[in-house]
C-alpha cells in the first residue's frame, strides 16, 4: 500500500491539474521532479495544455523508468524526484546495471521525441540553448 501513495499522489495531482484552467504552483511543486524543470518551463511560456502535457508525459516516463528499476533503485529514484530533481538526476543518482543503461536510453529518447510534439520549433531552440 505505501508504494501505491506516491502514484495516488501524482494522480491526483495530474487530475486536479487537467481539471484546472491552469496549473497551480502547488502541482507544480509536487511534481517538480520531471523532465523540465519548473524553471525551464516558466522560461519557454508553455501554454497552459503544453504544461498538461508535459505532466503527463513526465508522469508516463517516471512510471516506465520505475519499471526497471529495482526496489532500491526505485527508492533511490522516488527520493531525488521528491527532492525535486529532474528525472535526468534522479536517473544519475541510481547505481545502473547495463541492461538498465539500454532500457533507460529507450525510454528517455521515447521521451524527447514525444516532448518535440508537445513543443513549438522556437521553444525547442531556446530549451537547447539554456541546456
Amino acid at each position: 500500500m505505501e508504494k501505491k501513495i506516491p502514484q495516488l499522489v501524482m494522480a491526483i495531482a495530474l487530475g486536479v491539474s487537467l481539471s484546472a484552467a491552469a496549473i497551480s504552483p502547488q502541482v507544480m511543486a509536487q511534481t517538480s521532479g520531471g523532465l523540465l524543470t519548473a524553471e525551464q518551463m516558466k522560461k519557454l511560456h508553455l501554454s497552459v495544455e503544453q504544461k498538461q502535457a508535459v505532466l503527463r508525459l513526465t508522469l508516463r516516463t517516471n512510471d516506465r523508468i520505475l519499471k526497471i528499476l529495482d526496489r532500491d533503485q526505485q527508492r533511490i529514484f522516488r527520493n531525488a524526484i521528491k527532492e525535486g530533481k529532474p528525472t535526468s538526476e534522479a536517473i544519475n543518482a541510481v547505481a545502473l546495471r547495463p541492461e538498465q543503461k539500454a532500457q533507460l536510453s529507450k525510454v528517455t529518447q521515447d521521451a524527447r521525441v514525444e516532448m518535440l510534439t508537445i513543443l513549438t520549433p522556437e521553444q525547442v531552440k531556446q530549451l537547447q540553448g539554456s541546456r
